[in-house]
């Protein structure tokens, strides 16, 4: 076999591949990039101290709220607007499965993964509202 036809052989598997390796590079290279700023700023702060200088507030809440920056929470409002796109999306798509001819008769289940995504969000958003009430 030579390199050719070998090139023809694996250029169906080539494409899927690097799809794959798109975000876990682009997740690898945020967190280094993430890891260098910590690194400087610590660095920065370091410095100063060795050097008597007063070290500005603004550098300390960097310092201090990077981690709290990270962390996002979801309010009441966007769990239920996640939880409703979920159960249209859910709904739509065991319809269109339904809908379709010549295929299994069970497919239409697959939009049951959405659509129980968006009862979940559903479920959280209720629970969370109970607890703002009391």
């Amino acid at each position: 076999m030579d390199f050719g036809t070998t090139l023809k052989h694996l250029a169906p598997f080539a494409i899927p591949i690097l799809a794959l390796f798109i975000p876990i590079v682009a997740i690898i290279m945020a967190g280094l990039v993430r890891i260098k700023r910590n690194r400087l700023l610590h660095d920065t702060v370091r410095l100063m101290t060795e050097k008597g200088a007063p070290i500005p507030p603004e550098l300390i809440d960097a310092v201090a709220n990077d981690s709290k920056q990270q962390a996002k929470t979801w309010s009441p409002t966007s769990q239920l607007r996640s939880g409703v796109i979920n159960i249209a999306i859910g709904l739509g798509f065991m319809f269109l499965l339904r809908e379709i001819d010549g295929g299994p008769t069970w497919i239409w289940a697959a939009g049951m993964i959405p659509f129980m995504i968006g009862v979940g969000f559903l479920l959280i958003w209720w629970i969370e509202s109970r607890k703002k009430d009391a």
